[in-house]
């Protein structure tokens, strides 16, 4: 017992010796790593992981970071491209920029709670993750985060989140679903963006904020009811919906942006709401199945095209 005992320290301690010699640590991060291993444990004396201390390591599949590690800056593992799993310490608070951008084999993603900031494009590209769980604390989202995880199917967002930024989700082909939790106010400029197999995304009423393009080219989405809070449909809000057939407009909707329908081939009719003052160039441009519209009495301004090419339409109402 005492022999196997002190063998198997005298291995650990090897071992632990050969992971430290592989990389560069100074003031308890890890500077850079030098070794070609296919899996690397990072020493409990690390507490951050320097930008681009992993960068373009091909060999890595899996890597393991030691408890003590709260920070993982910018391009840490970018272009890792053989890194299937990564195991996330329980005391993790924030994931820079690109920090895991073009790891194309990462297939799940599942953040501890202590997790508060994740940067810009910091998963972008990961075009094998299937599953993303963004877990209750997190407050600051990066735009495009999980940009082009072309793979994902799972997404789960924490109630703590104020704000999905730009382009956030965006090329995210293969996403059929989201809950947007009530604590979303602001949806950013494609944040959903040619998210092209996403079928169903409610919204409560407390979102305020659509931004440019938010969904546009949604292929499959059909059904749509705006926030009762939502002041205008942004430019290019659904252009390319293609499958959209029901839109709900809110009374609180003042303007509908330039093109912000343009393509949504399904829709059949739609009624502006009264307090609507502007409809934008194109706003509607190329609506093949649209019969009818309703417009308001308040309406001032119809922009260039808005109707065009809507081979359908057949009844316009003014001041219903």
């Amino acid at each position: 017992m005492g022999r196997r005992s002190e063998r198997v320290a005298v291995e650990k301690k090897i071992k632990t010796s050969a992971e430290i010699s592989s990389c560069e640590i100074r003031n308890g991060e890890l500077l850079r790593y030098y070794g070609d291993d296919t899996e690397f444990v990072v020493p409990e004396s690390v507490n951050a992981v320097a930008v681009g201390a992993f960068r373009g390591c091909k060999r890595l599949t899996d890597v393991v970071l030691g408890k003590n590690v709260t920070v993982i800056r910018r391009d840490a593992f970018r272009d890792c491209v053989s890194l299937k799993q990564i195991t996330l310490p329980a005391g993790l608070l924030e994931i820079g920029e690109s920090a895991f951008r073009g790891c194309k084999s990462l297939a799940s993603l599942i953040l501890p709670r202590a997790v508060k900031i994740i940067g810009a494009s910091a998963f972008r590209d990961c075009v094998s993750l299937k599953k993303a769980i963004l877990t209750s604390g997190l407050t600051q989202l990066g735009a495009y985060a999980l940009a082009g995880c072309a793979s994902l199917e799972e997404l789960v967002l924490p109630d703590t989140l104020q704000i999905i930024p730009e382009g956030a989700f965006s090329s995210c082909g293969s996403l059929k679903s989201v809950e947007i939790p009530e604590s979303v106010i602001t949806i950013g400029s494609y944040a959903f963006g040619q998210c092209t197999s996403l079928e169903d995304i409610r919204l409560s009423d407390y979102v305020s904020y659509l931004g440019r393009g938010a969904f546009s080219e949604c292929r499959s989405l059909r059904v749509f009811h705006a926030p009762r809070k939502l002041r205008f449909f942004a430019n290019y809000l659904f252009c390319g919906c293609e499958s959209l057939e029901e839109v709900l407009v809110s009374n609180s909707v003042t303007a509908i942006g330039n093109y912000a329908f343009g393509g949504c081939k399904s829709i059949k009719h739609i009624a502006i709401p009264q307090n609507v003052q502007r409809i934008g160039q194109g706003s509607f441009l190329n609506c093949a199945s649209l019969a009818r519209i309703d417009l308001p009495e308040g309406l001032e301004r119809i922009g260039r095209r808005a109707f065009a090419c809507c081979a359908s339409l057949e009844i316009v109402r003014f001041n219903p």
